[in-house]
């Protein structure tokens, strides 16, 4: 009786081990995914500072 008890206990532990893993995955992603974007629009920022930059030592504006 005693062996199926903690055999319970750990498959629950187990479980909710899995549960909170689970759930810190899909918050990690979700994190990256905006990390992601924003990266993304820095570069794009970056790369239209330096079309100006490029426009003004050419004498473009």
């Amino acid at each position: 009786m005693l062996l199926w008890v903690l055999l319970a206990l750990a498959l629950l532990l187990v479980a909710g081990g899995l549960a909170v893993l689970g759930r810190l995955a899909f918050r990690l992603a979700g994190d990256v995914r905006h990390l992601g974007r924003a990266v993304g629009d820095a570069a794009d920022r970056i790369g239209r500072a330096a079309e100006d930059l490029e426009d003004a030592r050419s004498g473009r504006f």
